[in-house]
């Protein structure tokens, strides 16, 4: 009984090794630069006018063949984690940190074709925010774009984040979204969730072995 238990802990520990090396990525090329392009629409329509400022409020960081992010020293009082991407609180705290510290950001007007990009980019986490509105429109609402973005396993680093834009007229009211209303994604992997669920069996498993392997001793002695 104890010679079949010890082999299924070492099968569960084989099977928690094998999930970490499928789970882990090669890491973006830190020598290329990204982009951010974005289109102002209403009902398939360009908005022209107004302006978007973008902060980049996170670096980019490396762990054990995956990356992730980390805040920049002007942003790092934010109390919602950088890991909490879907929180609908995040862009508006980093909004009002930006606003509050006078933080530089990178400003462009829109174009009349309701188009902009910011170009030759470091690789980060960028927050969107739309500083002049187009006329007879509400502002977007701030938002979070990663570059680069992972997308079935291929670094994309130039990044379209048209769809995250939603412009309402101003003869219509806006919509107060719910907390738990999903926010768009923002590339980013979902990686630490099973890693760190294999890493528990894994110490779990480890633990059982050796008192296993304790008492196999006290029994001879």
């Amino acid at each position: 009984m104890t010679k079949r238990f010890f082999a299924l802990l070492l099968a569960l520990l084989m099977t928690f090794l094998l999930s970490c090396a499928a789970f882990a990525h090669d890491v973006p090329d830190f020598d290329r630069r990204g982009s951010i392009s974005i289109h102002m629409t209403y009902n398939e329509k360009p908005v022209p006018g107004g302006s978007l400022t973008i902060y980049r409020v996170a670096k980019v960081d490396t762990y054990n063949g995956d990356y992730f992010f980390s805040y920049i020293d002007e942003f790092k009082e934010c109390e919602i984690p950088v890991t909490d991407l879907y929180s609908s609180e995040l862009p508006g705290e980093l909004k009002d940190i930006a606003v509050n510290k006078k933080v530089s950001g990178i400003t462009q007007k829109i174009d009349k074709d309701g188009f902009v990009k910011f170009e030759d980019l470091e690789l980060g986490l960028y927050l969107v925010v739309q500083t002049k509105r187009a006329e007879g429109f509400y502002g977007a609402a701030p938002f979070l774009v990663s570059v680069p973005q992972n997308i079935d396993g291929v670094y994309v680093y130039d990044a379209d984040a048209s769809p995250k834009t939603s412009l309402i007229p101003e003869t219509e009211p806006p919509d107060i979204p719910e907390k738990d209303d999903e926010l768009p994604d923002t590339g980013l992997n979902n990686w630490p969730v099973p890693v760190l669920a294999g890493a528990g069996l894994a110490v779990f498993c480890t633990g059982c072995i050796l008192k296993i392997s304790a008492g196999k001793k006290n029994n001879e002695s």
